[in-house]
């Protein structure tokens, strides 16, 4: 089956970029014929490798003002869909359905939207209510990662019959047997939403309570030296560690003594699932509205009300002095079947459910394809 893959940029290093070259590439090792058309391109190479036979395509090097792009990649995905006339088109973030929308009326073609923010931000933005509206006009189904946006995605937009919820792959070794530091982790996009301001204010009033932890924050993004110079006024800079992206974060989250979520809103964070999976113990705001369908409170982890700084800093403190109770979250995290829920094979087959109905593939045997084995990137 051809599936054809549209995406914002697939050079960029983040969360989207990543759950999609995973997912591209368990349906390639299934046998399906796999393409990425990409509206932009802003780097020369792919941050995230993907498997030899999937075939990657681009529309600009970057956008113009004022959605001065739109119009001319919008005629150029039909262009390209009606070429290659694939099976299905699947949409990597609802706003792709704007671009996708000509291509749509392609015969034979259908559309899937891959739902990968809060469905909850598309009320006050008038291009996120466009294009699930779209999509709910357009779209054969639509795939949450979590169940409350399924839900409250058939409440605004779309009849539950379209709808259904597949997370992410996450990919995970498991725990290496290596000592925890003293160090308390942090790892994402440095950006507004991942609220990393708001755990630098919970390190200050932590801080006194914990001499021998550092806090490491793990990413890169524009907000870097705001965010350092954030740090220098609370007058904790010196136990504040600002690292770039790492090629091997799963010995970070092995090897830290604390895991800490502090986003605004996250749809499913996979850095949490990873973390857990790692055994380490983690603490994460229940933001809107992933965390809560992965940490059960106080029992594989500690789920803190959203925003709240005091609540945060209480909770980082209570886990670094108590390395027994950090143990057990830790152990559960890793004990109750996270990495199974998330399981390349457990994905790939729901989305081959999805994509074929209920009709069994009689194509290339389920394989996995972690990262570490996937082809290396090809340049732009």
């Amino acid at each position: 089956m051809k599936i054809c893959f549209i995406i914002h940029d697939v050079t960029s290093r983040g969360g989207t970029e990543r759950a999609q070259a995973a997912l591209v590439n368990a349906l390639s090792a299934r046998g399906e014929s796999i393409s990425v058309w990409s509206m932009y391109s802003t780097r020369r190479t792919l941050e995230f490798s993907l498997a030899e036979s999937v075939k990657v395509s681009y529309g600009l090097r970057k956008p113009l003002p004022f959605f001065l792009d739109y119009p001319w990649l919008i005629c150029a995905f039909a262009i390209h869909v009606f070429r290659l006339r694939p099976r299905w088109i699947v949409c990597t973030g609802a706003n792709r359905m704007i671009i996708a929308a000509l291509a749509a009326f392609i015969p034979g073609v259908k559309v899937a939207i891959w739902e990968k923010f809060p469905v909850s931000n598309s009320v006050t933005r008038p291009r996120g209510r466009l294009a699930r509206r779209l999509g709910a006009a357009l779209a054969s189904v639509i795939v949450t990662l979590t169940e409350f946006d399924k839900n409250l995605y058939a409440a605004l937009y779309a009849p539950a019959g379209t709808l259904t919820r597949i997370p992410n792959i996450v990919h995970s070794p498991g725990a290496s047997g290596a000592i925890r530091r003293k160090e308390i982790l942090a790892m994402g996009n440095l950006s507004r939403e991942k609220g990393f301001d708001l755990l630098l204010e919970a390190w200050a009033l932590a801080i006194s309570r914990l001499p021998d932890w550092t806090l490491r924050i793990v990413g890169d993004g524009k907000l870097r030296d705001s965010l350092v110079r954030h740090a220098s006024n609370l007058g904790i800079r010196q136990r504040v560690i600002f690292s770039p992206f790492s090629d091997d974060p799963f010995s970070l989250y092995s090897e830290c003594g604390i895991f800490v979520l502090s986003s605004r809103f996250d749809c499913l964070p996979g850095v949490l699932i990873e973390a857990m999976t790692c055994g380490a113990p983690c603490i994460s705001f229940d933001c809107p509205n992933g965390p809560r369908e992965i940490i059960r409170n106080g029992v594989n982890g500690i789920l803190v009300p959203a925003e709240q700084v005091d609540a945060l800093a209480d909770a980082m403190v209570k886990l670094g002095e108590n390395p027994l109770l950090c143990q057990r979250l830790g152990n559960a995290a890793r004990a109750r079947s996270v990495s199974k829920t998330y399981s390349e094979p457990r994905v790939a087959a729901r989305w081959h459910e999805v994509l074929y109905g209920q009709m069994q593939s009689a194509k290339k045997p389920v394989t996995s394809v972690a990262a570490d084995r996937a082809a290396r990137s090809r340049a732009v």
